[in-house]
């Protein structure tokens, strides 16, 4: 009970924090944006403050001219923009009639007889049934007048609303308009221009907050994520500004009026992941169809759209930016949600910046390694514990395709090392703990099996050298998970263009060498590799190496142990001279045989 108190206490206080976190986000806003719009700035102009610093430049004229620089950028783009909002508002009544015409055809698409015109008479009748049950009751006034009516006062004078309408704008009027997202520019300004400044001091603080005892590795995560969203920051922005230049350039050429603004926004779009590209092309769209009194003009600008923006997010990025750095689908929803909800539309493009920068943080930072986990696109459990995950769901098909995934990249060796040799290490501890049954265990034991005929049937193996194959018995320490080491080692042992490897039918390798001693039949071998996946004490499998070397006093006897870290075979118990192996990697070089290769190499022979 003292633990379960304790728990719901630990809950209760992070709700507290959360809440209070989220309501000094919503409340704080007329601050936090500007800081947050800064920190990106900052991330993103760093780099070239950096550069400028590198050429004995002081770091407050480097921070001068970057920040001049990027003024003089703002203003001129401001100015462009402006001149093409002015030109467009101008040739608007233009493109009325080619508009008017092209919505009377949609339109028409919904009188005549069908489905369409079935929907549309439903949403109309429930449109109407809507309006006319939240209609407001006029209640009638001593002037003749009732709330609700629209019409003129008694009186002949005009609703005061249609009055102020008239009214011309004051100088207050001005100031007040313009001073909320002048507020907001000049608090961008002067916190990005601090945080330039004091770049490295800032940065000292988070370490001293974070802890001096390793003060070493601090400073290096520190340093690292810093670059790298430096890097990335920097990256993206000349990413979006090549795609905006690119559909400026295409609308320009086709013929919609005004590229350079659609340009400038399709840039700025983008940033806001997914369907930023898609909501930047709904204007030129429209405006194409006002413009061509058909529809080529606007189905040639979607189509564009529709293109450019896979090419961008899948090919043009990702060999630019690689992929040691994103954010999952998923966390791309949860934070534009979360950030609209928040600050409205301006959270919109903040999202991914700012949730990536709380995903970098967690690789580094212990306390934000959940954000991290949960939030980020790398993989959330490592080869082999995805691959025993899959085992133990008995799901056979996902095992095998991360299986061949794994060989395909890494090579046959290097996945059996990372994937599967450790797969079967953590079946054989779970079951050593009680934490399998006999049902669940057959359940594995099946699954890993085919897993193992698909490396056997399908993974090529090298071409055959014209010496003679040396021949190699694997042979389990005991227990079924021993046993499925055994097949998994020969198996990939087998691919070797010298080696002839087989493994034992037994599961007991005391059972195995005294089966082979009496078959006289078969061929002498070379060596005996007795394999465990920490089934069987040191002590016991020392006997077992001894007894094999006592029998076959010719053939080389080596061990394979594929256990887990603190369960490793104690080297004084077994006979001198055999080696230990952790890996078949270390196998194949021990052996001094060819490495498996991988099958792009196999394919390319």
């Amino acid at each position: 009970m003292p633990m379960l108190a304790d728990n719901l206490r630990t809950l209760q206080a992070s709700f507290i924090i959360a809440a209070l976190s989220i309501a000094g986000l919503i409340y704080g806003a007329d601050l936090l944006i500007p800081l947050a719009i800064a920190t990106i700035f900052s991330f993103m102009l760093n780099p070239i403050v950096r550069k400028l610093v590198s050429w004995k430049l002081p770091r407050a004229i480097a921070v001068v001219i970057v920040l001049g620089g990027a003024f003089i950028s703002a203003v001129s783009l401001t100015a462009i923009l402006s001149t093409q909002m002015l030109s467009l508002a101008g040739d608007l009544q233009g493109y009325r009639e080619n508009l008017v015409e092209k919505a009377r055809w949609v339109s028409s698409l919904g009188q005549g007889p069908g489905t369409l015109k079935r929907a549309s008479d439903a949403v109309e009748a429930l449109d109407d049934a809507i309006r006319q049950e939240f209609a407001e009751p006029k209640v009638s006034t001593q002037s003749g007048t009732s709330f609700g009516d629209a019409t003129p006062k008694a009186n002949g004078s005009a609703p005061d609303d249609d009055a102020s309408k008239d009214k011309p704008l004051t100088l207050t009027d001005i100031l007040d308009r313009v001073s909320g997202p002048g507020t907001i520019f000049a608090l961008t300004v002067l916190f990005t221009m601090f945080l330039l400044l004091q770049y490295e001091d800032i940065r000292d603080r988070l370490i001293r907050l974070a802890g001096t005892d390793n003060l070493s590795g601090t400073t290096a995560a520190m340093s690292d994520a810093g670059s790298r969203l430096s890097k990335l920051y920097l990256t993206q922005a000349l990413l979006n500004g090549g795609f905006g230049i690119v559909t400026g350039i295409f609308l320009g050429l086709i013929g919609v009026p005004n590229p350079i603004l659609w340009g400038v926004v399709g840039a700025i779009a983008r940033f806001i992941p997914y369907i930023g590209s898609f909501i930047a092309a709904v204007p030129p769209v429209i405006l194409a169809a006002g413009v061509d009194p058909g529809w080529g003009l606007a189905l040639t600008t979607a189509t564009f759209f529709l293109i450019a923006e896979p090419v961008m997010g899948h090919i043009v990025e990702p060999a630019v930016l690689g992929k040691s750095i994103g954010l999952s689908p998923f966390a791309m929803v949860l934070a534009a949600s979360f950030w609209v909800l928040i600050w409205g539309p301006i959270g919109l493009v903040l999202a991914a910046p700012l949730t990536l920068l709380l995903v970098v943080l967690g690789a580094y930072i212990p306390r934000l390694e959940f954000a991290s986990i949960l939030l980020g696109d790398q993989r959330a459990l490592e080869p082999h514990l995805d691959l025993y995950r899959r085992i133990l769901a008995g799901d056979t098909a996902a095992a095998i395709a991360q299986v061949e995934d794994e060989i395909e990249e890494r090579g046959v060796n290097a996945a059996i090392d990372t994937a599967v040799l450790p797969a079967l290490r953590h079946a054989a501890a779970d079951q050593r703990r009680g934490r399998i049954d006999d049902a669940r265990r057959d359940d594995i034991v099946e699954t890993v099996e085919d897993v193992i005929d698909f490396i056997t049937e399908t993974v090529p193996a090298a071409p055959s050298s014209p010496e003679r194959a040396h021949r190699v018995l694997v042979v389990p320490a005991r227990g079924q998970f021993d046993l499925l080491t055994a097949k998994l080692a020969a198996a990939v042992l087998d691919k070797s263009p010298r080696i002839d490897a087989e493994a034992s039918e037994g599961s007991s390798g005391l059972l195995s060498v005294a089966q082979r001693i009496s078959d006289e039949s078969e061929a002498e071998l070379d060596a005996i590799v007795i394999v465990t996946a920490g089934s069987m004490e040191s002590r016991l499998i020392g006997i077992l190496a001894k007894r094999t070397q006592q029998q076959f006093p010719t053939t080389r006897i080596m061990i394979l142990e594929a256990v887990e870290p603190g369960f490793g075979l104690d080297r004084a118990a077994l006979p001198e001279g055999i080696p230990l192996w952790h890996s078949v990697t270390e196998a194949v070089a021990a052996l001094d045989f060819e490495p498996t290769r991988s099958i792009a190499s196999a394919d390319a022979a």
